[in-house]
């Protein structure tokens, strides 16, 4: 049986459903079959995942290596778990919630015909279909190059990732939330740029990642991982003019409005009269957005512009946190 020439390693905890449309995913890829497999690790999952690769080789035709963790330390040390027990000389990652389109590895393959590229990234865009709500996590959208180079489409040289150390697993975290967070990826990209190594961003190369509701509570709550952002600057400080406003802001729209809410706030302690303004803006944006007056529409958007205020204030909070932790500023 001869090698393939591309592994594609993904992590993986439950998800089975998601998991099985990736496979689908792949199976309809135009590269043939035999020039691929496919490393599945699995963050010890209580979904019984050696079936579902069991199934994939059986119904699929694709050639599955299945990896249970001893325990679950995040996706990162699983990564690693997975080039190591890869046998291309190229990488392919992507996420158990995402589904590669059918030209996703035979344009990513190609980029590697130049011996100068290290690094290639595509499109991560929402999954056709699916509806997107109030609450629906869309973070993960990239439609250009982005300079964070996630790993839900993200493909790397395998001698080059081993050179370097795979992943750093010391960045994997668990968020106050005890949420598992990580910036590995961000991480080990600009460790290869710095070394002088070519990347290629290839529009064609698309992935197309679950859209998922979330409850309010975590709605609010997601930018807590963010507090990894100010370490990462401080280890690539170039992410200070890829990726932060004026070199410090990271939502520099979002810092000011809650800077100005807090600032009001703190003056209607002696001055009552300006919660109006405050009050007197939402109304007016809420009305904007509805055009028109009709109460339940206003409500709905003026629901929404506080839900977005709080959220801004999470973010603000945890790279304030981040900034503190890491000693290094980000807001």
């Amino acid at each position: 049986m001869s090698a393939p020439e591309v592994s594609v390693v993904i992590p993986c905890k439950n998800r089975a459903r998601m998991l099985w449309d990736c496979f689908e995913g792949l199976a309809a890829q135009t590269l043939p079959r035999d020039r691929f497999e496919v490393v599945l690790v699995d963050n010890v999952s209580s979904d019984d995942l050696a079936g579902l690769c069991a199934r994939a080789r059986a119904e699929l035709g694709l050639a599955v290596t299945h990896e249970r963790m001893a325990e679950d330390r995040g996706p990162a040390p699983s990564r690693n778990r997975g080039v190591a027990l890869a046998r291309a000389p190229i990488i392919a990652f992507t996420d158990s919630d995402c589904r590669p389109e059918p030209g996703w590895l035979a344009a990513g393959l190609a980029a590697f015909d130049d011996p100068a590229v290290a690094l290639v990234s595509g499109p991560v865009l929402p999954k056709p279909g699916q509806p997107v709500r109030v609450t629906s996590k869309i973070t993960f959208v990239t439609e250009a190059e982005h300079p964070t180079f996630p790993t839900a489409n993200a493909w790397y040289r395998r001698d080059l990732f081993l050179r370097l150390g795979g992943f750093d697993t010391a960045l994997s975290f668990r968020d106050p939330f005890d949420r598992a967070t990580e910036g590995a990826d961000v991480d080990l990209a600009w460790m290869l740029i710095k070394a002088g190594h070519a990347r290629r961003f290839l529009p064609e190369a698309r992935v197309a990642h679950e859209v998922e509701d979330q409850p309010l509570g975590l709605w609010l709550i997601e930018g807590t991982r963010l507090f990894i952002l100010p370490e990462l600057v401080r280890r690539h400080p170039e992410l200070r003019r890829e990726l932060l406003r004026a070199r410090l802001f990271f939502h520099p729209r979002g810092t000011a409005k809650v800077a100005l809410a807090g600032a009001l706030l703190a003056a209607s302690v002696s001055q009552p009269w300006l919660l109006a303004l405050p009050a007197a803006a939402l109304v007016a944006h809420a009305v904007r957005r509805a055009g028109g007056i009709a109460p339940r529409v206003v409500g709905f958007h003026a629901a929404k512009a506080c839900g977005d205020l709080v959220r801004e204030a999470v973010v603000l909070l945890a790279l304030l946190y981040g900034s503190l932790r890491f000693r290094c500023v980000v807001l």
